[in-house]
């Protein structure tokens, strides 16, 4: 399928949030032409290796494209001119009918490199986002190991990230990275600005080399404890976001009246449900936020305590918690998001019971699998509204 109506593909790299949207067009632009791009590829196949990924939520005409029923789908986009990409692109859907053989007109590889792609596509289409940590973990576990460009946080939230990351390690750059701990500060501090950058870039310079002594850390395993350390900053930065803008769209969900007619078995469903999502969506913060809290710990312990190893052993168990925290705030993001895009712009907003039934569930499902549910009661719901998830 050709879509040419796919918004400004040309600015998505700008405007996407690194949870939805997987431009690899923009990944080979940059760094296709390095070493670790061309030995370790996310795709073997270069149709796939320069694609656009998103996580889609599917519009009513979408929906029966699938055999079970979904709100959110995978949508995979190749470029008509990777030059260009205002031409749009030929899509499809992971999961949809005939998936097997659209895959097949676009790989044409029955190898075991094919095999894998599909393999990797598999992942990427079962994780709730594309946040570059969550992805890297699974795909880690899973075997695929792709170069570390694959897993950079897009420009639009690497560019409102920043200053909160700055503010974060303003402590440790003023102890010059320091030496360590126990050491004062050199007169060759670096600016929280710089050491920011450096964070952000994934960019380990030879001015971070004093770090990775004082956390007595091998090259390769600093490196990967800064990816840790950038992931942490990241699910903090993304939680922060969420304390500030959850509470308005939670209480949004609950006061909206349905547009036109509602039933009222259908209106107590809903209030059932939506009084549900308040619960799981405040938990889920909250566990986020205890998760993030062992973070400050440990970092403190390098920046106050005069305990840098302490930081360092977090670093090296960080990867463990990425899934759990990638996935409660992934769900979170997507009913902020997702909300607000329905939302905006318009004075009063009209949505349908039906609409709303579909948007509600969509969202229940999503919290009740990152952050179940005590057992209650279910509702008898009508048609269209499924009843309230009750997973333990």
């Amino acid at each position: 399928m050709i879509d040419r109506s796919i918004r400004k593909l040309d600015k998505i790299n700008n405007t996407g949030s690194s949870m939805r949207v997987l431009d690899l067009v923009k990944i080979n632009q940059l760094h296709g032409a390095t070493e670790s791009y061309r030995k370790q590829p996310l795709f073997h196949s270069r149709i796939l290796n320069q694609s656009i990924i998103i996580k889609h939520r599917l519009r009513a005409n979408e929906i029966e494209m699938f055999d079970d029923p979904r709100a959110v789908a995978t949508k995979l986009i190749i470029p008509i001119d990777r030059n260009d990409l205002r031409s749009g692109g030929q899509y499809l859907f992971l999961g949809q009918k005939g998936e097997q053989a659209a895959i097949d007109m676009v790989m044409n590889d029955q190898s075991l490199a094919g095999a894998r792609d599909r393999r990797t596509l598999a992942i990427l289409d079962a994780l709730p986002s594309f946040d570059p940590f969550l992805v890297r973990e699974h795909l880690r576990r899973d075997g695929v190991e792709p170069a570390a460009c694959y897993f950079e946080i897009s420009s639009a939230d690497a560019a409102r990230m920043l200053e909160f990351v700055r503010g974060e390690v303003q402590a440790l750059s003023h102890r010059s990275l320091g030496a360590a701990p126990r050491r004062p500060a050199t007169a060759g501090e670096v600016a929280p600005a710089d050491l920011a950058q450096k964070l952000m870039a994934n960019d380990l310079l030879d001015e971070m080399e004093p770090l990775r002594v004082a956390l007595q850390m091998a090259p390769r395993q600093f490196a990967d404890g800064v990816f840790a350390w950038r992931g942490m900053l990241y699910y903090k930065w993304v939680c922060g976001e969420m304390r500030e803008r959850l509470p308005d769209v939670i209480s949004e969900i609950r006061t909206l009246k349905p547009y036109g007619y509602c039933d009222p078995v259908v209106l107590d469903a809903l209030n059932v449900s939506r009084r549900r999502i308040a619960e799981a969506a405040h938990r889920s913060l909250q566990m986020s936020l205890e998760i993030l809290n062992i973070y400050d710990r440990a970092f403190s312990g390098l920046t106050d305590r005069s305990k840098p190893l302490e930081f360092r052993d977090f670093l090296i168990e960080a990867p463990q918690l990425f899934t759990e925290l990638g996935e409660m705030l992934s769900v979170l993001h997507h009913v902020v998001s997702f909300w607000n895009y329905r939302t905006a712009n318009a004075l009063v907003v009209r949505i349908t019971a039906d609409e709303l039934c579909d948007i509600v569930a969509d969202f229940e499902a999503g919290l009740a699998l990152s952050c179940p549910l005590p057992i209650s009661a279910p509702v008898a719901p009508p048609r269209r509204l499924p009843a309230p998830a009750t997973a333990a």
